[in-house]
């Protein structure tokens, strides 16, 4: 007789992963970055991918890359089908040689793409007219296209937010806490700051390691305003989760801590988030951040010196 495996209840806690992935052994659920650590598999990727949402995504290097290939590829196809034409496809065009001929195609192409025209080379039989015609209505909606896109980069808002690259366990009040360092990476201003932290580990459960998770309360849950940097705390007392816990209970339980940030970007008066994770190697027992203010040198009422957000320093804690 077949033997039914029991049913693995799930976390309400559990952030939307699931119960048979709080099961699983794996390196870490969420990337720095705030990608999840999981592969999407089975779909084509035409159904799985959407375009928009990519190009509006990537990088500017990449999207501008993506953008000059596109033009020059399109141009090449429109100037060899200029070619296909006939050597009497274009006026003004008088070449000797194959090569020039084709050059001569490809850059009437650019000044048809461009809605440019000189006027020193124009369709001269029948088929270059058509394919003339059908590129200009190419070129109208692709720079709809790019327009769009190009507006869509620059009005989505979305937050870049620097995130140490340890938390740190440091000496709080009488006793210790669990701390993370963030910061405003762009000058633009983000309001109403939120701070959540859920923290995860495994756990023997009915015969299974299983992923528990603990939301964690922090000393401070919410800032108005975010001009300098925010060090998120969670004071570890007897009613956290992490009391009575070490680090190498850290490392045996595979622990994972999540920190999830919303606020409003003041610009575009939009909400906007940023998320990442640290595993318990990435988690400093007994150390402390050192200060990154400096007297201003330009009047202002406070420096901040943002490349020190990552140095801490080692203490003693209880």
């Amino acid at each position: 007789m077949k033997k039914i495996k029991p049913v693995i209840r799930e976390d309400k806690n559990d952030l939307g992963f699931g119960a048979r992935l709080s099961q699983e052994q794996h390196n870490r659920m969420m990337n720095r970055d705030g990608t999840f650590n999981v592969d999407r598999e089975g779909m084509s990727v035409v159904k799985s991918m959407s375009m928009y949402h990519w190009l509006i995504t990537i990088s500017w290097s990449k999207f501008l890359s993506l953008m000059a290939a596109f033009y020059v590829v399109v141009n090449f196809s429109f100037a060899f089908g200029y070619y296909l034409c006939g050597s009497d496809a274009l006026n003004g065009a008088e070449s000797t040689t194959m090569t020039n001929q084709f050059w001569n195609c490809f850059f009437f192409s650019v000044e048809t793409f461009g809605t440019i025209g000189y006027g020193s080379l124009s369709p001269r039989n029948a088929p270059a007219n058509w394919l003339m015609t059908f590129e200009a209505f190419f070129a109208l909606v692709s720079a709809a296209m790019a327009t769009g896109l190009l507006f869509a980069r620059f009005a989505r808002p979305n937050a870049k937010i620097l995130y140490s690259n340890h938390a740190i366990i440091a000496p709080f009040k009488n006793g210790k806490a669990l701390m993370v360092r963030v910061i405003n990476q762009r000058s633009s201003q983000l309001i109403n700051i939120e701070a959540q932290i859920i923290f995860s580990w495994m756990h023997e459960k009915e015969g299974r390691r299983i992923r528990q998770y603990h939301t964690l309360p922090l000393d401070r849950q919410k800032v108005t305003f975010f001009p300098l940097h925010w060090t998120i705390v969670h004071e570890i007392d007897e009613k956290s989760p992490l009391h009575n816990k070490n680090k190498e209970f850290l490392k045996e339980s595979e622990t994972e801590m999540f920190v999830m940030i919303t606020a409003t970007d003041e610009t575009y008066s939009q909400t906007v988030h940023s998320r990442s994770s640290y595993r318990y190697d990435e988690i400093v027992w007994g150390a402390k951040f050192k200060d990154i203010f400096e007297k201003s040198t330009t009047g202002k009422a406070i420096g901040v010196r943002m490349n020190r957000i990552h140095d801490y320093e080692r203490v003693e804690v209880d």
